[in-house]
């Protein structure tokens, strides 16, 4: 298993990708075309900072096709357009998620434009029957154009309102509370990334008691477990990308843990992964992975203490700049034991794009 590695250079508005593959086995002599066929995986177009297109100068042998990816949000706008001598280049748009064809080659403009009905990635497929040097040009408006509404998240055990996504910006549960005032909606839950189905919730209230009273929850019918569950009211596929779960004792990210405690004061670590996901947290076509880990040897004893080295935590290793580094994402640690130390566990419920 390897870590991840540094993000390979994309298309950009002044960059140039070249596609060098063959047709081996492909008739030509034939009266009937030959069948286009991808020779090498997607390319993910990523636009410069700022930039609202990017242009791909490239070649194509006869009967060759090259594809691209390009992510975009539900009610963006988008403008894909190919220029080749003799018009001999042609493409296709399709979304990857819904599957369904925007632009069919059958389609003799060269040019497509339209207002996108989901977020999800777009399949773009450039084929030509003849050799031929293309330019394609795709543009997508800024999502900032898009007016989103309020996506609320919420915690299926407790049904605490967790926040909510809003063009791109994270809110706070009681930012979020007063646009959820108008009545029912449904919920769509999922434990991991597999959707469990949809649950009506009601206008979120603040209880006042317990410990976690005042915080913003969003009821739920009775009898229903969602326990482990994450709800999100969204207009979005939420996993466009599925975790890989890695083994437990792959040594690198073992040692990235125990790298992480030393440096924390704890000087000898015990360390006990509990997951390990890889997944494309960024659609960027790099994979980042989340580890979690946990040692608290000082609970069960009837009071909640911790024991000299007990933790747990959740680490982000991601690549920035051509190097691998560790971000703490939730993290607690006990170098010396303490008593009723309120010890806090650590787990990944869901791995899902909340904000496209």
């Amino acid at each position: 298993i390897e870590e991840p590695t540094p993000t390979q250079p994309t298309p950009t508005a002044v960059s140039q990708v070249t596609a060098v593959s063959t047709a081996a086995g492909i008739p030509t002599t034939t009266a009937i075309p030959p069948t286009p066929v991808p020779v090498t995986p997607p390319t993910r177009i990523q636009f410069d900072p700022g930039a609202t297109s990017a242009t791909i100068n490239s070649h194509l042998a006869a009967g060759e096709s090259i594809e691209y990816l390009a992510w975009a949000a539900a009610t963006q706008r988008m403008h894909v357009e190919i220029v080749s001598p003799n018009n001999v280049a042609n493409f296709a748009v399709e979304g990857t998620s819904d599957g369904q064809p925007y632009k069919r080659l059958v389609n003799e403009n060269r040019f497509w434009d339209g207002t996108l009905p989901l977020a999800q990635d777009y399949l773009i497929r450039v084929t030509t029957l003849e050799a031929a040097d293309f330019t394609l040009i795709l543009t997508i408006d800024p999502l900032e154009n898009v007016l989103q509404p309020v996506w609320p998240i919420v915690d299926g055990m407790t049904g605490f309102l967790l926040g909510g996504s809003h063009n791109g910006e994270w809110l706070d549960p009681f930012t979020v509370m007063p646009s959820l005032q108008d009545g029912e909606r449904p919920y769509a839950f999922y434990t991991g990334s597999t959707f469990q189905g949809l649950t009506t919730g009601s206008p979120p209230t603040t209880p006042l008691d317990g410990s976690c009273g005042g915080t913003p929850a969003v009821p739920f019918p009775p009898g229903i477990d969602l326990s482990g569950m994450i709800g999100i009211v969204a207009g979005w596929e939420v996993s466009p990308r599925q975790p890989e779960q890695l083994p437990l004792d792959t040594a690198v990210y073992q040692e990235a843990v125990a790298d992480f405690l030393q440096a924390h004061d704890i000087a000898e670590p015990d360390v006990q992964l509990t997951g390990i996901n890889r997944i494309d947290l960024e659609g960027d076509g790099v994979d980042e992975v989340l580890i979690t880990a946990e040692r608290l040897n000082g609970l069960g004893n009837g009071l909640p203490t911790a024991a000299a080295g007990d933790y747990s935590l959740v680490l982000l290793r991601q690549v920035a700049n051509d190097t691998v580094i560790t971000i703490p994402i939730a993290v607690k640690l006990f170098p010396e034991a303490v008593e009723l130390a309120d010890p806090v566990q650590y787990n990944i419920l869901t791995l899902l794009d909340l904000n496209g």
